[in-house]
């Protein structure tokens, strides 16, 4: 079954006083049995850079076969696999695969691309065929297998009007067979729709200004109002009604946290399922593989919550749970089997279950190795047992709101006696998910002897929408920062880290974070390396404006009507003016901490000119900075000599002066690499890098 990601409005990720704590006993105790646990020994650099071989495994509507994606890069081929006895055969070569979704009856496997639908005949009759062009000047998007129909998708697309006329939205309905269906025209942009059992449309959403509206849909084509989302409400549809007809969507109306709610026929809203810790956003459903109708759904806040809309589902959901404690499960239930995905804060990588509902049976699936990163080569996993667990940590900030992060220490060390690095998200609307192994990065630190938090500041999602618009638009020198430096305090208070070796580390938003700390708290932050950093975060705002990453970051709504949104109009003065003003790079001179800058010589998101202006003038003031650029990056650099050289570069800056472990010298690959794009070496750092790099 597919899961039903829910609507999360305009967000994408940008990927870009003495505080009172929370010490609780929990925390405490947390702390003791890492302080208990045997010290890891040392992995190497590529350890951490190792790819699965496994990917977009889905499992069929019957429960009885799974698909996935096997392979890297360019040799990444479609296979089938049985449920019930784990025989295997591949059904395309190669395939270029973002996702993968089953039709209703199973028949037929969708396999999504950024270009193209193609259907893939999976029971063994024929007929695998291109179902639509994606992308393109239709703007054409495949929205999710059609949850009532069989054999056939939902997609929407623009039509393609005469030069001067108006453009509408479609929504369609695309058999394999051929056959199209269009559902609904409107010049509205389509956001979500909900079949009722017969397959007609009954509700449809648009967007409309900076509102989405839904209408309820009479069989004989009109349109009724009946629910509004303004001003970053979040109501995302599911894709068919219930029984008796009723709207279902996951909504944050009459609250803050995003639920489970269902539009009643009087109008009003009543709730169905909210998180029953009361502290996170409902995060994802899933179908229940008989009625169709929401089965589950996810909560991510501190701790993952998976919860059944009944008791007989949340009695599998308990079994799991029992055996695989403590884990991030994602759960896709079939008639025959579940699919368990399963993952942790200290489990590199992603295991895969078979879970039978009828004996209550757990086994394994593709437990292939994986691939090292530089020649695809069989790898292991890093073992658990020498990973820092993600601990969560929340502190009461100083204007009283509660907030939330993780930190992993080393294990079998004093917490209180090493070095500290905060490392923060980027976004500034993104989060540190809990049990998540992430990147890669928090964890090789850990692996050096640096202890690592992740705070999740205001302006963070996933909290609810309260949460998420708390930061007010105060992204200088402010609240948000404020909240990152007094999670740092507070986690010092708690007994975490070495006060005088404090280091702070982010990508996008979370490198201007760094920025501005070893600016305005060198105090506290004695080193930074900052990773794609916008040097002055309204001028980057305002520059994305004049270019088409605008329509990706924000392609439901305006840009600059989504930046007012969340109280960053971009034409308004008094809100722009502080934050230019309050920019690391409007105030270079107060820099004066050792800081590493490593950045895309491509990125559409945060203007490569922005960055070596900022070095530029570092460089006048006689500051130690260092910068790579690599030509050929974007925003987020992919290239695995790349990424290794982010995790040397950081380790290397940390160490001179935090007195962390020295790291490894580079090979020939990792050298080259660092001479072809170290553009400025300042400091002992950059110095003793360059030297190393030509050993």
């Amino acid at each position: 079954m597919t899961p039903f990601r829910v609507w999360l409005g305009a967000l994408g990720a940008l990927v870009f006083a003495s505080p009172c704590f929370a010490a609780d006993n929990a925390f405490e105790r947390a702390l003791a049995i890492e302080r208990g646990r045997p010290q890891a020994v040392r992995f190497e650099r590529d350890a951490f850079l190792v790819r699965a071989s496994t990917a977009d495994v889905t499992l069929s509507p019957d429960g009885e076969q799974y698909a996935f994606v096997r392979g890297v890069d360019d040799a990444r081929g479609l296979w089938l696999a049985s449920s019930v006895d784990g025989s295997e055969r591949q059904v395309l070569a190669s395939t270029d695969a973002t996702a993968l979704a089953w039709t209703r009856d199973g028949r037929w496997l969708l396999v999504i691309s950024s270009r193209r639908l193609f259907a893939v005949a999976a029971v063994g009759q024929g007929g695998s065929r291109l179902l639509a062009e994606l992308g393109g000047a239709e703007e054409r998007n495949f929205m999710d297998a059609d949850p009532v129909r069989d054999a056939a998708a939902i997609v929407r697309e623009r039509t393609l009007a005469p030069t001067g006329s108006t453009k509408s939205w479609r929504l369609v309905r695309v058999y394999v067979d051929g056959r199209r269906q269009v559902l609904a025209e409107t010049r509205d942009r389509v956001t979500g729709y909900a079949l009722d059992p017969s397959g007609r449309l009954a509700y449809l959403q648009v967007m409309q200004d900076d509102r989405l509206l839904t209408w309820r849909i009479a069989a004989d084509g009109t349109r009724q109002d009946v629910l509004h989302c303004e001003r970053m409400h979040r109501c995302g549809l599911w894709p068919r009604t219930d029984d008796a007809g009723r709207m279902l969507f996951a909504g944050d109306i009459g609250g803050s946290l995003r639920r489970l709610q269902r539009l009643e026929p009087d109008g009003s809203v009543s709730a169905v399922l909210a998180d029953p810790r009361g502290e996170a956003d409902l995060d994802d459903f899933m179908a229940d593989p008989v009625s169709g109708a929401p089965g589950l759904a996810y909560f991510r806040g501190t701790v993952v919550t998976v919860r059944g809309i009944d008791r007989a589902m949340q009695a599998h959901i308990d079994a799991i749970e029992q055996r695989y404690r403590g884990r991030a499960l994602t759960l896709q239930p079939g008639r025959s089997r579940w699919l368990v995905v399963e993952r942790g804060g200290a489990l590199q990588g992603v295991r895969y279950h078979l879970y039978n509902p009828t004996n209550g049976q757990v086994s394994d699936i593709l437990d292939d190795p994986p691939r090292r990163a530089r020649d695809d080569g069989a790898a292991s996993w890093l073992p658990e047992s020498a990973m820092a667990r993600q601990l969560p940590f929340s502190w009461t900030a100083s204007d009283g709101m509660r907030l939330h992060g993780f930190v992993r220490v080393p294990p079998g060390r004093d917490p209180a006696h090493v070095p500290l690095v905060a490392m923060v998200h980027g976004g500034p609307w993104g989060q540190v998910a809990a049990e998540e192994f992430g990147t890669g990065y928090a964890q090789f630190l850990v692996n050096r002897g640096y202890a690592v938090f992740e705070p999740n500041f205001r302006g963070s999602t996933g909290f609810g929408r309260d949460y998420m618009l708390a930061a007010n638009g105060d992204f200088g020198n402010g609240r948000v920062q404020r909240d990152i430096v007094e999670g740092t305090q507070a986690l010092l208070a708690a007994g975490v880290g070495d006060r005088d070796r404090v280091g702070i580390v982010g990508a996008s938003f979370g490198g201007y974070a760094t920025l501005l700390g070893l600016t305005w708290q060198p105090e506290l932050f004695r080193v930074g390396v900052a990773f794609v950093p916008p040097a002055d975060f309204a001028w980057d705002l305002t520059w994305i404006t004049r270019t088409r990453e605008a329509q990706v970051l924000s392609a439901v709504l305006p840009f600059e009507r989504w930046m007012s949104l969340v109280a960053l109009d971009l034409n308004d003065p008094a809100r722009m003016g502080p934050l230019h003003a309050q920019s690391p790079l409007a105030n270079a001179e107060r820099m004066n901490r050792p800081l590493t800058i490593l950045a895309g010589g491509d990125d559409q998101r945060v203007a490569l000119r922005g960055v070596l202006g900022y070095v530029a003038r570092l460089t006048l003031l006689d500051k130690n900075v260092t910068l790579l650029v690599d030509p050929a990056a974007g925003h987020q650099n992919d290239r695995v000599v790349a990424k290794e050289a982010g995790l040397y570069l950081t380790a290397e800056a940390l160490r001179t002066v935090l007195g962390g472990p020295a790291e490894t010298p580079p090979d020939p690959v990792l050298s080259q690499y660092l001479r072809a794009n170290l553009r400025v070496s300042g400091g002992a750092l950059a110095d003793d890098a360059t030297a190393k790099t030509k050993r």
